[in-house]
């Protein structure tokens, strides 16, 4: 029974050392199967972007991260087509902002959790919660806000205040 105890205590410390890592890839791995279920069904056209590049493998702001995915200026695309000609190659792309924010969230929480620069021992806390609520909730449904607004107008009361204090009611009694 204290084996049984010692190995739950175990996984207890490394799903919370390891298990921000779990979650990130299985967000990732989402994102990225929403994003080809996206591109095979061939909706993207209104969002399809157009990028010209000249020699993309020796510029310094193109960044291959997979195959199929590459950073342009910091921003994260996804490749639909990818021709070349020349020394310009076209990429027509999305912009995969989700998975943009994903990843600007991981690093945050890396930085918060002293995997950056600055260390402090109250930030590995803060960047589990960070990370709970920003990374691990990330499919849910954003609120809508409703165009019509309704404005109250309550109506102006002018009335006087007076002091309790000064209001002298009776002079002070004499002493004897």
């Amino acid at each position: 029974m204290k084996k049984v105890a010692i190995i739950g205590i175990l996984l207890a410390f490394l799903l919370n050392i390891l298990g921000f890592n779990f979650v990130f890839r299985y967000n990732q791995h989402c994102l990225h199967s929403e994003m080809t279920t996206h591109i095979k069904s061939g909706s993207y056209q209104d969002a399809m972007v157009i990028l010209k590049i000249l020699h993309p493998e020796s510029n310094r702001n193109f960044r291959r991260v997979e195959k199929s995915e590459f950073t342009w200026f910091g921003k994260l695309y996804d490749v639909v087509v990818e021709r070349k000609s020349g020394d310009t190659t076209f990429f027509y792309c999305l912009h995969d902002k989700k998975e943009e924010t994903l990843l600007a969230n991981f690093s945050l929480f890396l930085i918060r959790s002293g995997h950056g620069a600055t260390t402090h021992q109250d930030k590995p806390i803060r960047a589990l919660l960070h990370n709970l609520i920003t990374q691990a909730l990330i499919h849910n449904t954003p609120i809508q806000i409703p165009e019509q607004v309704t404005t109250f107008h309550f109506p102006v009361i002018n009335a006087p205040i007076f002091p309790i204090y000064l209001v002298h009611l009776a002079p002070p009694p004499k002493s004897a």
